[in-house]
């Protein structure tokens, strides 16, 4: 079975299980990827709500149960990254999953006007990428300290797989929050993002996938580039959806393990390795 069906395979699979609720399943597990919990299908838990849940109870209430709370999405997104790296971004997220979608129409704008090429070659767009981080860090974690629950009040996956099913599902129940008006703003600046920039979200602004991240550094599974058999023809850069230089990556931090560039590379250089 070819290497990206067997992915489409996984992210199907993957999507599936995220939204169990809607067979009445609840899983009660903390998803290693980005989905809304406040979905009425969703069958398991947000990591990010439970880390901002934690970390509000902990410095406001010095609760020690939510200290244990915040430990749990920590340790299975900890053990997912030293297995896997940043692989459920490629594998296994449904936010992932819609960005392999809009990533064609991406790609098209990007081949048929330079200017979107050359936003991508612009050195500015290397530092851009560190702005995921101070989303993981300013708006999960330290707003949850000083204000509350920020990150997941305006969170557009949250109106996109949570807030709109509910108002669907419950018209004459739901009450918009006054959050709902930015969070709304925040989504569509969210899907033009994903359909201007392939793979943007995860590009700039995905928390779970700064927190994976550095585990790609020392991820059991990894991708592995022969650089003595390499001729540097660059497809596997063209077709690498994170935007690297695959043959000098190294273990690179935004590498998703996609294996795209496996599966073009005309002189089979590129391979996943194991430890």
């Amino acid at each position: 079975m070819k290497l990206q069906l067997k992915r489409l395979i996984s992210q199907i699979f993957f999507l599936l299980f995220a939204n169990l609720g809607a067979l009445n399943i609840k899983t009660g597990f903390c998803v290693p990827f980005f989905y809304c919990n406040a979905c009425p299908a969703a069958s398991s838990a947000c990591p990010l709500r439970a880390m901002e849940l934690s970390v509000y109870k902990v410095f406001n209430y010095h609760n020690n149960f939510s200290l244990k709370l915040f430990l749990y999405p920590i340790i299975i997104l900890g053990g997912v990254g030293v297995l896997t790296g940043r692989a459920v971004c490629g594998w296994a997220c449904p936010i992932g999953f819609l960005q392999r979608a809009t990533g064609r129409v991406a790609r098209f704008l990007k081949k048929k006007f330079p200017f979107f090429k050359r936003i991508g070659q612009h050195k500015i767009e290397r530092y851009l990428r560190y702005s995921k981080y101070f989303v993981l860090i300013g708006l999960v974690f330290l707003t949850s300290i000083f204000l509350g629950f920020v990150f997941t009040d305006i969170c557009p996956v949250g109106v996109l797989t949570g807030t709109f099913p509910i108002m669907i599902l419950e018209p004459g129940v739901y009450v918009p929050s006054s959050y709902f008006y930015p969070a709304l703003i925040i989504l569509i600046l969210f899907l033009l993002l994903i359909f201007l920039v392939e793979r943007g979200w995860c590009r700039y602004f995905c928390p779970i996938g700064a927190f994976l991240a550095p585990f790609n550094k020392i991820s059991y599974i990894h991708m592995k580039v022969d650089t003595k058999k390499c001729k540097h023809c660059n497809i596997c850069s063209e077709v690498c959806p994170m935007g690297i230089d695959v043959p000098n990556m190294n273990r690179d931090p935004e590498c998703i393990l996609c294996g795209k560039c496996v599966s073009e590379c005309p002189y089979s250089v590129v391979k996943f390795e194991r430890l």
